[in-house]
């Protein structure tokens, strides 16, 4: 038995969990030091009857974005220079910004008819906090964004999931990248 298996539960009864073969290989190229913080954070597993517990799984996950960033931000500031990385990082986020400067409702495309989407006032909420803190008006844990949940929609009463998840992913690079 691998240790990855001794590390995580598996769900119980006929719930569904991640892929044992897809977590277990994912964590041995991990720890292989073949993986950047950008491949944890995009990762997804199936899900599948007898998996891997999903909390369980994703906490490890965050940890191990965690350790990488720190690293990979160690790296940059030394590859590029202190006035370069800052620079590169505010741009970054000016971007991001500009986004959240658009009016409630307007924020990101609505999902096409009958597909599934985010309650549009829950992600404005998140992203007023997203832009609070990009202001420095308010502190924001990165583990806010990664554990945001949001009632679901169906077409254009909600927003598309892909650019909500799109964008704060992009959200959670930078901020990991500041530290």
């Amino acid at each position: 038995m691998s240790v990855v298996q001794q590390e995580f539960p598996r769900v119980r009864g006929l719930g569904k969990g991640y892929d044992v073969g897809q977590v277990d290989a994912f964590f041995t190229r991990a720890l292989g030091g073949s993986l950047t913080s950008v491949q944890v954070r995009t990762v997804g597993f199936d899900l599948v009857r007898g998996g891997y517990e999903v909390d369980q799984v994703d906490a490890a996950l965050d940890q191990l974005e965690d350790r990488l960033a720190a690293t990979e931000r160690v790296d940059e500031r030394a590859s590029l220079g202190e006035r370069r990385f800052v620079s590169q990082v505010t741009g970054q986020a000016q971007v991001l910004r500009a986004r959240l400067a658009r009016p409630h409702g307007d924020r990101f495309a609505r999902a096409a008819t009958w597909a599934p989407a985010y309650d549009v006032s829950d992600v404005d909420e998140l992203c007023d906090l997203v832009a609070d803190y990009f202001d420095g008006a308010q502190p924001l844990a990165v583990g806010t964004l990664r554990s945001a949940v949001f009632r679901s929609r169906r077409g254009s009463r909600g927003y598309s999931e892909a650019a909500v998840d799109a964008f704060l992913d992009r959200v959670v690079a930078v901020m990991t990248r500041v530290g």
